[in-house]
């Protein structure tokens, strides 16, 4: 591991003026093309990544990817303290390793992943208030020259302010478009992605789906269990729903016991069988079992699809909860469909 030279003058106003440019950004996507264009001038290098912290695990996500495909990537995750960047993120020290063949701390998991064959790292820790927020990782660079090195270490204490700032931001965005409750999306996310889910499918001629869904009488393990029963029971609903959901689909708590599975690119057929499915995890799921309790809960769902079953996203929406009461009046823990034939 190599020594960062100390900064001259002219040095420390670029790391000012880096500084201003990343500090400026609060949207992640525009702050990550700020720093694509910053670190590749500063050190020219085969690719480099951005890493976040996951502060619940001390795991490292990779955020942006340069000269990599991206889908390689977008799920792994690495182990607190594994690789090169593992080590930096808990030593909160730069680690710049010009042949990773003599350090013990290599992991070529993503090389394996990517074909990419790694030579020489550059990493650096993006440290902000004590903690570990994540790691700037530069691979094969060009060259290891100290005096850029030391600039691009002291740049990286700017980009921890930013990296925050941008975690902030998005916080402060979920807490706009999500309920507080289960984690799912809410109502005016809801209604919001309707209109552009509409427009994309009259656009493209693809079709997308709702999903209404009623739990049948939650009122009976309110009054049974109490009302913190009751909440961890729709916290565990939600999370049966988030597994049934792969992206681009996504959940929305509706408000109270009710649910909304919004399902982009599926037809009818699709979102009846996926319907199915959903009902049939509800009703196998047990319940606050981690409260020493065995509860169990059903639902009645109604599924609608654009454009077939209606013109207008409301529409849509008020056709999936009108099948889903067609269910609750004959007999419940059932799928329905009106509107247009299969």
């Amino acid at each position: 591991m190599n020594e960062l030279d100390p900064l001259d003058r002219a040095d420390l106003v670029a790391c000012l003026e880096l500084g201003k440019a990343f500090t400026a950004e609060f949207e992640s996507e525009r702050l990550l093309r700020t720093v694509l264009e910053r670190v590749s001038a500063l050190l020219p290098a085969q690719n480099w990544s951005l890493l976040f912290v996951d502060q619940a695990t001390g795991e490292l996500t990779f955020e942006v990817c340069v000269g990599l495909d991206p889908g390689v990537l977008c799920n792994l995750r690495l182990g607190k303290s594994e690789g090169i960047a593992g080590q930096t993120a808990l030593r909160q020290a730069p680690m710049v390793v010009a042949d990773v063949a003599d350090s013990p701390h290599f992991s070529a998991k993503v090389d394996k992943l990517s074909g990419l064959t790694t030579r020489s790292v550059v990493s650096l820790p993006l440290v902000f208030g004590g903690r570990t927020v994540g790691v700037l990782e530069v691979i094969n660079p060009r060259s290891l020259e100290p005096r850029t090195l030391a600039l691009l270490a002291a740049a990286a204490d700017y980009l921890a302010i930013a990296v925050e700032n941008t975690q902030r931001y998005r916080r402060l965005e979920d807490l706009a478009h999500r309920d507080p409750l289960t984690g799912l999306f809410n109502t005016r996310h809801l209604y919001q992605d309707l209109e552009t889910l509409a427009q994309a499918s009259a656009d493209s001629g693809k079709p997308f789906s709702l999903v209404f869904l009623d739990l049948d009488h939650f009122k009976r393990v309110v009054d049974t269990h109490g009302h913190l029963n009751g909440s961890q029971a729709l916290r565990e609903v939600a999370q049966v729903l988030r597994q049934c959901l792969a992206e681009p689909a996504y959940g929305v708590s509706y408000g109270g016991d009710e649910f909304v599975a919004v399902l982009p690119g599926v037809d009818k057929p699709g979102a009846l069988a996926k319907a199915e499915e959903i009902r049939a995890r509800l009703a196998d799921t047990v319940y606050l079992v981690d409260r020493g309790l065995q509860v169990k809960v059903t639902a009645s769902l109604g599924v609608a699809a654009f454009p077939v079953d209606a013109a207008s996203p409301r529409g849509l929406l008020a056709l999936a909860d009108e099948a889903m009461f067609w269910v609750k009046g004959r007999g419940k823990n059932a799928v329905h469909s009106l509107g247009s034939a299969l």
